[in-house]
């Protein structure tokens, strides 16, 4: 019991260090803008277009930034947490690998979990509007609205990359430690869902950790969940440039449903096939 509960301690420390990155980077940022804002006037200058546009950035700049030095530090944790299961594969004769059968079908369920959310979310603005209200104001608040450079590269290359380390690469490990995997799974997938700070986008995500959790068991690699990770933010990002009918999120959900099925039962065959040769 004693051993579980500092497991539980520890697993929340790539947390705690993510958000003492996040603060340190705050403060960072806001002392250059005040620092080059009055450098700018004392010489002169006091339109800048690239001032301004690091402040209309400014979040995404903070979450780039974060999340760029939490992968710096958070790679040599995660090598050290790694280490042991490192030798235990080896001399099992196991090596991780994404062949093409697994890409295709970690792709599948990225959109498959991309068209189900949003098809709960055109769902929830009929049902509930007002929490879908807030929801829509916490994504514009975000950004989300208006995609630029740095969003984008925040959203889809350096949040699969840094949310994967930190939740499926350390808490997920950490926890198996004194967890049998399924506990393991469902309290770092609840830890990335309070993570996300609102109930809506947290409920979903939630969900999503379990999922991205399951691949990193199965595959025996982070490189699973990182794959997955993108295809669902890149996708969403296509959507919402595109603006699908809601016709088309169903459509696209069920579609995708359908091919997982197909694969699930090529794969079952495929395993049975193997068994009993």
């Amino acid at each position: 019991m004693v051993k579980k509960a500092k497991t539980l301690l520890l697993s929340l420390t790539p947390i705690a260090l993510m958000y003492i990155i996040q603060i340190l980077v705050v403060f960072g940022v806001q002392f250059l803008i005040i620092f080059a804002d009055r450098f700018l006037t004392m010489i002169h200058i006091y339109q800048s277009p690239v001032l301004q546009y690091v402040i209309n950035q400014y979040v995404y700049i903070i979450s780039a930034a974060s999340y760029g030095l939490f992968l710096l530090v958070g790679y040599f944790w995660y090598r050290r947490v790694m280490a042991d299961r490192r030798a235990v594969y080896l001399e099992r004769g196991h090596k991780p690998v994404l062949d093409s059968g697994a890409i295709l079908g970690i792709f599948f369920v990225a959109l498959f979990i991309q068209f189900a959310v949003s098809s709960l979310l055109n769902i929830l603005a009929v049902v509930a509007p007002d929490l879908m209200g807030q929801y829509m104001e916490v994504m514009e608040g975000l950004g989300m609205s208006e995609p630029s450079i740095i969003s984008m590269l925040y959203v889809i290359i350096m949040a699969p990359l840094a949310e994967e380390l930190l939740m499926r690469g350390l808490c997920l490990k950490i926890l198996e430690n004194s967890f049998p995997f399924w506990a393991a799974n469902f309290l770092q997938a609840l830890y990335f869902g309070i993570y996300h700070m609102n109930l809506v986008q947290g409920c979903y995500a939630f969900v999503m950790g379990l999922i991205l959790g399951r691949l990193v068991k199965k595959y025996g690699t982070l490189k699973a969940s990182i794959l997955c990770h993108f295809i669902i933010n890149f996708s969403g990002q296509v959507m919402s440039v595109i603006n699908f009918s809601i016709m088309g999120i169903f459509t696209g959900a069920l579609v995708c449903a359908g091919i997982l099925v197909i694969l699930f039962i090529w794969e079952k065959r495929k395993n049975d096939e193997y068994l009993y040769k």
